[in-house]
């Protein structure tokens, strides 16, 4: 899935490169773009009529703009219902406007300067947010968990600390995103290891991981040469 965004950012440096790093390709879908930037606006005026026109599934909001503030813009767009995911963007430190963003629902809030590490997470919980929303028939436990729990109080993200030995957090979570992204589709540790530019042994260490903590399932074939192959999918 591709998902829309809209950036408004008044620093025109700043949002070309938000805007190259979402259009970047993305290995795990064929090298195909994860966002398409539907527009970029450098104040409210220019937000607002762009917003008015679109419904974006994310956008990137500053909070300090030429003509007012992205915090009411943020307010207007609520107000109206919008189901736009919304990432505020800001070098503000008043702890009054965090407190704020998070009245007004914000799915996360960045700091500038940003760093790309950060983002590509806020942007990886913002998709596995999406892919949970759109692959639920109805509203269970576990997909409110996955929703509304931090990372340390899921037992099914568990902390560096708590992980096995050659088993880290981040790595972890990038091999989840792949089978949340199919999950109907199998994989082999050397085809996880292509997308993740990892090493084949690498990937079955975390794909024998989630086997043992019930979240893969695995099949057991015969290659073209007779050695057993195993292939991967998402636990139903």
């Amino acid at each position: 899935m591709t998902y829309s965004v809209v950036i408004v950012e008044d620093e025109i440096e700043v949002a070309q490169l938000l805007a190259q790093y979402l259009l970047s390709p993305d290995k795990r879908r064929a090298n195909a773009p994860r966002y398409q930037v539907l527009g970029i606006a450098s104040d409210l005026a220019t937000a607002r009529s762009v917003l008015s026109a679109l419904n974006p599934a994310l956008i990137l909001l500053d909070v300090y703009l030429p003509d007012g503030s992205g915090l009411t813009l943020l307010s207007e767009l609520r107000a109206r219902d919008t189901n736009s995911e919304i990432m505020l963007l800001t070098a503000a430190k008043e702890v009054q406007v965090l407190e704020k963003a998070m009245q007004l629902g914000v799915c996360d809030f960045l700091v500038k300067p940003i760093m790309l590490s950060r983002l590509d997470q806020a942007l990886s919980r913002f998709e596995e947010k999406q892919q949970h929303l759109s692959a639920a028939r109805e509203v269970t436990q576990s997909m409110v968990d996955a929703l509304f729990l931090n990372p340390a109080d899921n037992p099914k993200d568990n902390t560096s600390i708590r992980l096995p030995k050659g088993v880290d957090s981040l790595t972890l979570q990038k091999v989840r995103q792949v089978f949340n992204a199919t999950p109907e589709q199998a994989y082999t540790a050397q085809r996880i290891g292509e997308q993740l530019g990892i090493s084949r042994s690498t990937a079955r260490r975390y794909l024998e991981y989630l086997l043992e903590s019930a979240e893969l399932m695995v099949d057991q074939h015969y290659g073209a040469i007779g050695r057993p192959e195993r292939s991967y999918r998402k636990c139903r």
